[in-house]
């Protein structure tokens, strides 16, 4: 079983929808449908648990990205977010403890490719290499991959070349290819 390096928070609005028996299938009923809002925090990720649980010993901050809003907050753990969602809307928050790089002082987070719901899901490995100033993620996928920094990296590489990438509001994006077979995972590095 993989590791695991980021947490899922769903938010969901199903309200005036149900099972029809007459229909046999879901059916809206918009006099019940209403807005809602509601908060939460990186605390109601259940980080100890399952197989794999995530330590979060130490972390003071947490990137969280939200799926279909796209964007990046940066949260302690019990603060509040909030979130407004239309009936039979949603939404998916990747929620990924902050490292330091002590060299450099760099905050780094990886959030996972953004084109899947699961984002974080798509990351197998996380290494820092604090001599080198450098981070090193293995991801297996491919789409657009993203990661909070706190600075933007001298350069990054995708198997060893260097490729090219977009820092925008604290989040470097790269384009991650399939690697020739799809058992195999692409290493991503930051070099700051």
């Amino acid at each position: 079983m993989p590791k695991q390096y980021t947490g899922v928070i769903g938010a969901f609005n199903c309200q005036g929808g149900g099972w029809c028996p007459q229909l046999r299938r879901n059916k809206a009923a918009s006099e019940f449908s209403h807005p809602v809002t509601c908060f939460t925090n990186p605390k109601d990720v259940e980080w100890g648990k399952g197989k794999n649980p995530i330590s979060i010993k130490g972390v003071n901050i947490f990137a969280v990205y939200t799926f279909k809003e796209k964007k990046l907050r940066l949260l302690k753990l019990d603060e509040n977010m909030e979130i407004k969602l239309d009936s039979f809307d949603f939404e998916l928050l990747t929620v990924s403890p902050v490292k330091f790089l002590p060299k450099k002082l760099v905050q780094f987070a990886p959030i996972g490719l953004v084109n899947m719901l699961n984002s974080g899901g798509a990351i197998e490995s996380l290494e820092v290499e604090e001599d080198e100033d450098l981070v090193r993620v293995g991801v297996k996928g491919h789409g657009d991959f993203k990661v909070f920094s706190s600075e933007k990296p001298r350069l990054c590489r995708v198997n060893g070349e260097e490729v090219a990438f977009s820092y925008e509001d604290c989040m470097v994006t790269i384009e991650v290819s399939w690697p020739g077979s799809s058992s195999k995972l692409s290493i991503v590095e930051y070099v700051f």
